[in-house]
């Protein structure tokens, strides 16, 4: 798993601490533009690249504009740029918007950077219930990327829709019979490090359709990796060792899938 830097400069600070300056800014618009900008569009994107960029000329400490160019690059599937940006950011550290900082940590975790996010959304933990609408879905990002069953029984605990809550409790609740705990863990940790290169999205689907609980893990890859195949055997070869190593099954409610960036699906409006 990726770690977060040696040196922390202070953690960003935002409505759950305090509050964040709310004045509307030119990057807030491209900010929603991109919520539903369709990631194969290359040629669009790179004109928001670029328009994002010059705006940045005249403001390079722009923590706004700077998470905004963030998102591009991840849409882009440039890894590499994006991670800097990312790293760029918590340099710079300061107040967030709730706004901004919720579209960085997301994408902290789709970058693979766990426990930078996790410093982040730690406020946002200690008072779950009140954010469990706006943050529950990167309470449980995080939680099943770090492969934390405890976190994410938490989390399922405060959701607001009971087929969600009772999918991931009974989820959670099948690999701690299964003595999994662990395993879960480990495969988390493996396969991050296997896509640390060239991930540009985490996401996860859940299904209940076959009378129990699938988790689905979604990496979407940049243009770093050209051999999607290979890297999806790549994958099942590493899981397929932890488990040895663990002296556990494979079970088939859990299976993930390795995709280019392009291909990412927008969610439902």
């Amino acid at each position: 798993m990726t770690e977060a830097p040696n040196s922390f400069p202070k953690p960003m600070q935002n409505s759950a601490g305090m509050l964040a300056p709310q004045n509307p800014t030119e990057f807030d618009g491209f900010l929603h533009l991109l919520s539903s900008q369709s990631y194969a569009e290359k040629s669009v994107l790179e004109g928001y690249e670029r328009q994002v960029y010059d705006l940045l000329r005249n403001t390079p400490k722009s923590l706004d504009g700077l998470v905004v160019f963030l998102r591009i690059e991840l849409m882009l599937g440039n890894h590499q740029k994006a991670k800097s940006v990312a790293y760029r950011i918590w340099e710079i550290g300061g107040v967030m918007k709730p706004k901004t900082e919720k579209s960085y940590i997301n994408d902290l975790l789709n970058l693979g950077l766990i426990e930078m996010a996790s410093i982040l959304l730690k406020p946002y933990f200690e008072k779950m219930s009140t954010y469990i609408e706006d943050y529950g879905h990167l309470f449980l990002k995080y939680a099943i990327a770090s492969g934390q069953l405890l976190v994410i029984e938490k989390t399922a605990s405060q959701l607001l829709s009971a087929g969600a809550k009772k999918a991931l409790t009974d989820f959670s609740a099948v690999y701690r019979y299964l003595n999994y705990t662990e395993t879960f863990k480990g495969i988390q940790r493996r396969i991050l490090e296997l896509v640390k290169d060239t991930l540009c999205s985490y996401e996860f689907n859940i299904y209940t359709d076959r009378g129990f609980t699938d988790l689905e893990i979604l990496l979407y890859v940049g243009n770093e990796t050209l051999d999607y195949d290979k890297l999806q055997e790549m994958l099942e070869i590493q899981v397929s060792a932890v488990c040895a190593a663990k002296g556990s099954k494979k079970l088939n409610n859990l299976s993930y899938s390795v995709l280019p960036i392009s291909s990412y699906i927008l969610p439902p409006i």
